[in-house]
């Protein structure tokens, strides 16, 4: 307990947002509740002398339906930079996450070499290892993906990008230490995804990304698209729920946190 400090508190009270944001938790009661257990226990041991660590405000933890002002996605410029400051292994996890949309979890677990065969045959691959709930889904991966794979098995040597001689925890400490030291988080990448998909789909920015506004977002869309509203909005919304699957949501609105 002599290592824990409030920034150490924070920094886990954001890796919950982070797993709240990817869908590992169905609401934001039981991140706040985890910090607030810190909270407590550090009390006891400093004999009331810790000062509380607030999951909202000093964590970022929200609810999970929200709608944010601002984007989370990590740039293309950012996450260029990241590629030439850290681990190989884990440049690849950043660029699988970024081209299928995977979280932290299924981008270790997956296996390029099979994902590649499948993606050559059929134009897209399947996700079954390390999904919420166990719900495998399938992805469209086209030239760029099959690029991502093939540079991902250049570092594979088992049956995952799980170092051969590492479990998936010791492996997930060193990735999140690196993310910690370099300042950057993994869920970026999902963001990322989710408004490059939106931008295939609808062939127009997110709302996030071009500032609109979620409430006037089918106006704009309609401005921008020159089509009637009627249209923007079942285009708008044919986008978000593509996405939402290929997330792994089972909810369309969770598209809010990555789209606004």
């Amino acid at each position: 307990m002599e290592r824990i400090n409030k920034e150490l508190v924070v920094e886990y009270g954001q890796y919950l947002q982070h797993q709240l944001e990817a869908g590992e938790h169905k609401s934001a009661s039981a991140p706040k509740n985890y910090v607030s257990a810190v909270n407590c226990i550090m009390k006891l041991a400093t004999h009331g002398k810790w000062i509380s660590v607030r999951p909202g405000s000093d964590c970022g933890i929200q609810r999970r339906n929200y709608i944010p002002k601002t984007s989370k996605a990590m740039t293309e410029s950012r996450h260029m930079a990241i590629q030439t400051d850290i681990d190989e292994r884990i440049g690849h996890l950043l660029a699988l996450q970024r081209t299928f949309g995977l979280r932290f979890k299924e981008s270790c677990l997956l296996n390029p070499k099979s994902a590649l065969k499948q993606a050559q045959k059929f134009g897209l691959i399947s996700v079954t290892a390390g999904t919420k709930g166990g719900r495998p889904r399938r992805i469209p991966c086209g030239a760029d993906g099959l690029a991502v794979l093939e540079q991902a098995i250049t570092v594979q040597d088992g049956k995952s990008m799980i170092p051969k001689m590492l479990t998936y925890i010791k492996f997930r400490q060193q990735c999140y230490a690196e993310a910690t030291a370099k300042n950057f988080n993994f869920h970026g990448e999902r963001h990322a995804y989710a408004q490059n998909r939106y931008q295939e789909i609808t062939n127009a920015p997110s709302p996030l990304e071009a500032v609109w506004g979620h409430r006037g977002r089918i106006t704009k869309l309609a401005e921008q698209l020159n089509i009637p509203e009627i249209e923007a909005k079942e285009l708008d919304r044919r986008a978000r729920l593509q996405i939402a699957i290929e997330l792994g949501h089972s909810r369309m609105e969770i598209s809010n946190a990555y789209l606004g």
